[in-house]
């Protein structure tokens, strides 16, 4: 009664949207429903005292993330349909645009009883048993830690199992906070266990390093700080904790900038270690170019490939940049699917993105990429190109999310006990959530070259490549290249 209780309230707490204000969204029906939470949009008004809610800050990446998870359902149906020719995976994807309350609101929406419609409004008249049967069997998301971690709470009520591309917290492998939790990306424990060697590799003996207050930059800096304390001889000349969304025009964000810049300014550290989401980067990195700080900068996995931070105008004046990300890999065929007009095929979000930026006329000729503007500015040009659009999908949150997919169809394969030519339970996929998550614990896979599996904790084995920011060799921004791997 007390979990019904509390489920209860957590409806009414965030009944935020109506049917007349959707969220962005795209939807395909399916024996199976994937759900797909991606902060579309990276920011919102929420600072703001009067106003509906809004959302702002449209993330290319993020919205061809989206579409390499439609990508991955359409190709795991075309190989199921061989095997089993009525069985189709569907999906329904949100846009979260970043945001705590709105997640979990998708969330929510996603657990409607499968009875309910799918109209797209949040909160349906009543209060449908949110301990029916969920319409969405598995969730892929979210990006951000702060956000999953909120989002695997009320997963964890109807066992529904949560497969995120790109949230590193070491919280989340918390079992008994969050039994349904899993991930296709490495745990921050094992980078910044990385981090922390490849300060003793340089023999760095001063380090700085900034942090953020949520699940990622504080746990993440915390450890760091912990890892170099034990070794003895570094050390940590400033430790700043930035607020949550740093990147929030506000009083207190500048305050804090300005306070972090003379902490640089004023610091002789060897390194200085930023661990913090990409859109809170994106404003120190400005700020670092404006003041002309020239520092040696460790970046965590979450900016060093990051193309709005690489391509900022001056960012060759900042100095060395030395990143880790997780293991990078093309998702196979994404990129003929997108210049090939999305193979004929359509979604809500990708009818969204076009309609403010059609395609051009006159496409550019394959192997052009040099003439692509860079995605930071894909989003501005009058017209989109579908040669440069393909470009800009990145090798790793996209091959995560491809990862995710493939280790549900195989979780299904077992489920359904198919083997190369037929399935042997060929009725309808219903009551399946805790099933399909125990399948999902045990899949032991390999895709293309990359072996996946789960320990314990839900994290996978997967490594890091070590980057470095080459600043001289392109008029476009620092070209990203590996130089080492973990």
């Amino acid at each position: 009664a007390a979990m019904l209780l509390f489920s209860v309230a957590v409806l009414g707490a965030f009944s935020l949207s109506t049917c007349q204000d959707e969220p962005l969204r795209a939807y395909s029906p399916g024996d199976v429903t994937i759900g797909g939470l991606f902060p579309v949009h990276r920011k919102t008004n929420r600072g703001k005292r009067h106003g509906p809610l809004s959302c702002s800050a449209y993330d290319l990446e993020s919205f061809l993330h989206t579409q390499v998870m439609i990508y991955s359902i359409g190709e795991v149906n075309r190989r199921m349909g061989e095997i089993l020719p009525n069985f189709t995976l569907g999906y329904d994807i949100y846009d979260t645009c970043g945001d705590v309350s709105l997640a979990i609101a998708a969330t929510l929406q996603l657990l409607k009883n499968s009875s309910d419609d799918a109209r797209g409004c949040f909160v349906p008249d009543g209060y449908p048993s949110p301990l029916g049967e969920p319409k969405t069997k598995v969730v892929i998301g979210e990006n951000y830690s702060e956000v999953s971690t909120a989002v695997a709470r009320v997963l964890a009520l109807p066992s529904v199992a949560q497969i995120s591309y790109s949230s590193t917290s070491q919280q989340l492998s918390r079992k008994l906070k969050f039994p349904t939790f899993l991930r296709t990306i490495s745990s921050d424990e094992h980078q910044t266990k990385a981090i922390a060697k490849l300060v003793k590799l340089f023999n760095w003996k001063t380090v700085a390093i900034v942090g953020s207050d949520d699940e990622y930059g504080k746990y993440g800096s915390d450890r760091i700080v912990e890892l170099l304390g034990k070794s003895g001889d570094v050390c940590i000349e400033f430790f700043d904790i930035l607020p949550d969304y740093f990147s929030q025009n506000s009083l207190e964000a500048r305050a804090k900038l300005a306070e972090l810049l003379g902490n640089i300014n004023a610091s002789s550290a060897e390194a200085i270690i930023v661990f913090t989401k990409d859109a809170n980067v994106d404003v120190i990195m400005s700020a670092a170019v404006e003041h002309r700080l020239n520092r040696t900068w460790i970046a965590s996995d979450s900016w060093s490939t990051s193309t709005k931070v690489s391509t900022l105008p001056g960012i060759n004046q900042i100095g060395e940049v030395f990143g880790f990300i997780s293991k990078r890999n093309e998702v196979p065929g994404f990129k003929d699917y997108v210049t090939s007009k999305f193979d004929g095929t359509t979604n809500a979000m990708l009818e969204q993105y076009l309609s403010v930026y059609p395609l051009c006329p006159g496409q550019s000729d394959p192997g052009m990429e040099e003439n692509c503007p860079p995605a930071s500015q894909g989003d501005t040009a009058g017209c989109q190109d579908l040669n440069c659009l393909a470009t800009y999908t990145d090798q790793d949150t996209s091959y995560n999310i491809y990862l995710a997919v493939e280790v549900i169809a195989e979780a299904l394969r077992h489920l359904l006990k198919c083997d190369g030519h037929q399935c042997e339970n060929k009725g309808p996929v219903s009551a399946v959530e805790v099933l399909l998550l125990q399948e999902i614990q045990k899949v032991n896979i390999t895709v293309d070259d990359t072996h996946i599996y789960f320990d314990a904790n839900g994290d996978p084995s997967l490594g890091y490549d070590i980057v470095y920011w080459s600043m001289a060799e392109s008029q476009q921004g620092a070209t990203i290249k590996p130089i080492g791997e973990y």
